[in-house]
């Protein structure tokens, strides 16, 4: 049968280890346990009754009030600046190129008018573009009278150019006069010319630039 007492180099060490670890709990004894109640000192939100809550409304109201007096002021400041300008435009004396500008009718000699045509009104009417009435299909136009098809003639950039404006772009078919069938060949004949690059897409041909600075110098001399 087995000894239930231990060796005695076992009995030796547990008496240290426990001589030990009463001594390190004698040297570091444990902290007291803090209550976990919140403390009493820490600040708490002012009641709605406090002086504290009062002066912050106060805060607020004069802030406000002074926001919308800015407003206000501004509001008053631009509208008294439109109407000093308004007052100044209206004693100003006008003069004969500040009439002639609101005119968009241009009168010539023996026009009658009367007092109703100087209106407003009256002159928005001729601030309108007008355009040329577009051909009908059953009419004839520039191409039918001289018996020309404009896609077998795609080599003359000469014509091609009557038909394009100054930045390359095809004329509308009311500032060309044509036709709708004839317009399409037109566009097709001026698509044709600048593929195969005998025309320029974006600006005049410098041939055409060079007759009209020639043409343009005999005027003058």
């Amino acid at each position: 049968m087995a000894s239930s007492t231990r060796p005695p180099h076992e009995q030796s060490e547990t008496s240290a280890f426990t001589e030990l670890l009463q001594t390190s709990r004698a040297q570091n004894p444990h902290p007291a346990r803090q209550p976990t109640n919140p403390s009493t000192s820490a600040a708490a939100p002012p009641s709605p009754g406090s002086s504290a809550a009062a002066t912050a409304q106060a805060q607020y109201q004069s802030q406000h009030a002074l926001a919308e007096q800015t407003a206000r002021d501004a509001t008053l400041s631009r509208q008294r600046l439109k109407r000093d300008q308004a007052m100044a435009d209206l004693a100003r004396p006008y003069s004969r190129r500040d009439l002639e500008l609101q005119i968009s009718r241009r009168y010539k000699v023996g026009d009658v008018y009367s007092p109703h045509d100087l209106s407003g009104i009256e002159m928005g009417k001729w601030k309108k573009l007008r355009r040329k009435p577009p051909v009908g299909s059953h009419g004839a136009d520039v191409l039918d009278s001289l018996g020309v098809d404009p896609r077998k003639h795609y080599k003359n950039f000469s014509m091609m150019a009557e038909y394009v404006s100054e930045m390359g772009r095809i004329k509308h078919i009311n500032e060309t006069g044509l036709r709708p069938a004839n317009q399409r060949r037109m566009a097709k004949a001026i698509r044709r010319a600048i593929g195969t690059g005998l025309m320029p897409s974006i600006y005049r041909h410098p041939e055409l630039i060079r007759d009209d600075m020639v043409a343009r110098g005999q005027r003058r001399g």
